[in-house]
């Protein structure tokens, strides 16, 4: 029988995950054109955005920077995420 609930941890990291994918959308920008963007390499930032528990605060703050994603949002992702 499947589940039908999902757990606190993955609905975290379904709302970090769409945040980024969110603002990559409004920026025009793709994963591979982020990843050059911010350093991190192309397989290392797909394998975050698979599990975003595994995200450094370093790899976070290059991506909103380069996403720019305004304070406000860094603050309530924060709220919700962390």
């Amino acid at each position: 029988m499947p589940r039908l609930k999902v757990n606190e941890s993955e609905l975290r990291c379904r709302k970090l995950r769409g945040c980024i994918k969110n603002a990559q959308e409004v920026q025009g920008i793709n994963t591979v054109k982020t990843a050059e963007l911010t350093g991190i390499p192309v397989s290392t930032l797909y394998a975050r955005l698979k599990n975003p528990d595994d995200f450094r605060v370093r790899e976070l703050r290059d991506v909103f920077r380069v996403l720019k994603i305004p304070e406000k949002e860094k603050e309530r992702i924060a709220r919700e995420v962390i």
